[in-house]
């Protein structure tokens, strides 16, 4: 058989487009405040939170003005399977974290590396799923401002309307935080209410 470059190069390109393309997620957060998002961003970032690795290194560079964050991280474990011995793992993850400057605010996760892409959209969904977490800590997005107008008509008509008394709701105040350089904390320490 004669070796034939093009054919090749086309299966490396092929390759490398597999790998290399769809390693990109964004997930957009209604409701919430450019500042609310950003911490949400940077608290996840530096608090890794896995059930099934141990997190070895997590480097986080975090560019404000940019609206961008860089992560480096180092994942190991041991499987343990029955009747073999344990296997190490590791895996190195290299990600970029972008703060869209859209409304509502857009994040777009992508891999700095060649990867499966797979493999990146899990954490693309871990990533985002520990933001909801923090952002709505009781599973309750918060309404839009389209859906806050839609109510208030609604409560208007209903009241023009004699259908019944309007309801009194409680108005809370969202304190922002700007999370510390280190820390050790995991993001359930995060969530947790302080005792007095």
């Amino acid at each position: 058989m004669r070796f034939r470059p093009h054919h090749s190069i086309t299966l490396v390109l092929l390759l490398g487009s597999l790998l290399g393309g769809c390693t990109r997620q964004t997930a957009t957060f209604p409701g919430h405040s450019d500042p609310e998002v950003w911490n949400a961003m940077v608290t996840v970032a530096e608090n890794p939170v896995y059930d099934d690795w141990f997190v070895f290194e997590n480097e986080v560079m975090s560019d404000r003005p940019m609206g961008r964050i860089e992560i480096y991280r180092i994942l190991r474990r041991d499987l343990v399977r029955v009747g073999q011995n344990p296997v190490r793992q590791e895996e190195d993850w290299r990600f970029q974290v972008q703060f869209l400057y859209t409304d509502p605010p857009t994040i777009k996760f992508s891999a700095r590396q060649t990867a499966v892409p797979a493999h990146v959209w899990r954490e693309a969904d871990r990533y985002f799923n520990d933001m909801r977490t923090i952002l709505e800590p009781d599973g309750v997005a918060p309404l839009t401002e389209v859906e806050s107008i839609v109510e208030i008509e609604s409560a208007s008509a209903a009241e023009d309307a004699g259908e019944g008394e309007s309801e009194v709701t409680e108005v809370t105040e969202i304190e922002v935080v700007e999370p510390e350089a280190a820390t050790g904390r995991t993001l359930t320490d995060l969530l947790e209410p302080k005792s007095p």
